[in-house]
């Protein structure tokens, strides 16, 4: 497998301005479990959040592109505000068997919507037979390996992405990262791109050697020209494409679903218990699994953009709708069907729907 390369020419980014300038509103150093996308070429949850935002953080989502206006209509705006989240996190590893041919875009029902099959999502140019760098967003750092694929040369935008479809084009363990990239910090590394020509589908799985939890995004691109000079800057075109291996790093499917390991790890109730004009107060529950727990991680999305503005018994960060919230020293280790609490309080402009929460292992 090919050796990382420690510098090269940065592309012209799908049609992005500056964005997420004072998104994450930060309440502790950093966020507590990875999230992720790329940013080049945009990630399909990517190019839609800025096709329906502009390139701001916030404000009511507007798409104009049919494939994302479509994408909002049938799915809600959870991928949208959530776009670095589509994860699964119990995966282990083993991602043929849990994401099924058809769904590898959106392998979980909140991202389902970004499986439908079509050729007018937002796409980005690329050259073929060149060398580009890749930028992948680290909302939240973490250890693993970036496995970037593309789909074979004789796939079509009108069929959808299987496992077969894609080849392995580049395998990049723990990456550089660096702050200051489009959406914030990013891991950046060289891909080698094969001899492709019209729309195709990068995609990639992000599998933390940390954690069992691993991402999956299809990132649309339409390879134009045949490496010779163009618009976006690059390296120079190799002379041909090396060979990778085209194994998938996974098991072969299995007929039933091997349990995850950190399946019932905790539970997560959410409660309002006090409303005002304006305004409530929340608590949350946490629950051990049968396993305990040894720091725990609690995540929503709030529908009508509700704002936190104090909260006890735990720490917290916030990307856009999105919310965090892990333990503090004193309430991480729970012993098997043990609960403890945190609380908030949190402004509300208009009807105050309850968020569906869930807990994982921090």
């Amino acid at each position: 497998m090919r050796a990382m390369r420690k510098k090269a020419l940065v592309p012209t980014l799908l049609g992005a301005g500056a964005l997420l300038a004072g998104y994450a509103v930060l309440a502790s150093p950093e966020p507590a479990e990875a999230h992720g996308a790329f940013t080049y070429p945009a990630s399909r949850t990517y190019a839609c959040f800025q096709d329906a935002t502009g390139g701001s953080s916030g404000g009511a989502l507007a798409p104009t592109n049919p494939a994302c206006v479509d994408a909002l209509a049938e799915g809600g705006d959870y991928a949208y505000w959530n776009w670095f989240g589509n994860l699964i996190s119990n995966s282990d590893g083993r991602h043929r068997e849990f994401v099924a041919d058809g769904e590898l875009c959106g392998p979980t029902p909140e991202f389902s919507a970004f499986n439908a099959v079509r050729d007018d999502w937002p796409t980005t140019n690329l050259q073929p037979n060149t060398t580009v760098e890749f930028h992948h967003n680290a909302w939240a750092p973490h250890p693993g390996t970036f496995f970037t694929y593309v789909t074979n040369a004789d796939w079509s935008p009108n069929q959808p992405v299987t496992w077969d479809d894609l080849e392995l084009i580049d395998e990049a363990v723990d990456p550089p990262l660096r702050s200051g990239g489009e959406a914030g910090a990013e891991y950046y590394w060289d891909v080698d791109l094969p001899d492709r020509s019209g729309q195709h589908v990068v995609y990639s799985v992000w599998e933390r050697s940390d954690s069992p939890e691993a991402f999956y995004n299809c990132s649309d691109v339409v390879f134009v020209g045949d490496g010779g000079p163009t618009d976006e800057p690059t390296d120079e075109p190799t002379d041909e494409p090396t060979d990778e291996p085209t194994d998938e790093p996974t098991e072969e499917p299995t007929d039933e679903p091997t349990t995850g390991p950190e399946e019932g790890y905790c539970t997560a109730e959410y409660e309002i218990v006090n409303s005002w004009s304006g305004g409530f107060q929340a608590l949350v529950t946490v629950t051990a699994g049968e396993a305990g727990t040894n720091g725990w991680m609690v995540d929503w999305v709030f529908a009508n953009r509700q704002e936190i503005t104090s909260l006890w018994n735990g720490e917290w960060v916030n990307h856009g709708a999105h919310f965090e919230v892990t333990n503090v020293a004193h309430n991480g280790t729970l012993a098997p069907g043990e609960s403890t609490d945190f609380g908030f309080t949190a402004e509300v402009d208009g009807v105050n729907i309850d968020p569906r929460v869930e807990c994982q292992e921090n």
